[in-house]
């Protein structure tokens, strides 16, 4: 698994997901519930991104995020958490 360690790389993996799918930014934008603005700026690593509309944006690709310490790593989405 490979780190990513600041909201670049996040983006990035998150257009490499999506165009690995053929999905583009508007269908996302629509399966995440959220706008095409959002995605760009998402994939682009602004830093204003929202971590709640982010976690929708994996959710509809069928990815998720994934936070390791040294002794183990743990899936979360809140989302589907309880």
């Amino acid at each position: 698994m490979n780190k990513l360690r600041d909201i670049s790389a996040i983006g990035a993996k998150i257009r490499s997901i999506r165009k690995a799918q053929g999905v583009s930014q508007e269908t996302l934008a629509g399966l995440a519930g959220t706008g095409q603005r959002y995605i760009s700026e998402l994939e682009r690593g602004k830093e204003t991104a929202r971590i709640r509309e982010m976690l929708k944006v994996l959710d509809a690709l069928g990815a998720g995020l994934y936070i390791a310490d040294q002794k183990e790593a743990v899936e979360w989405n809140p989302l589907t958490s309880t």
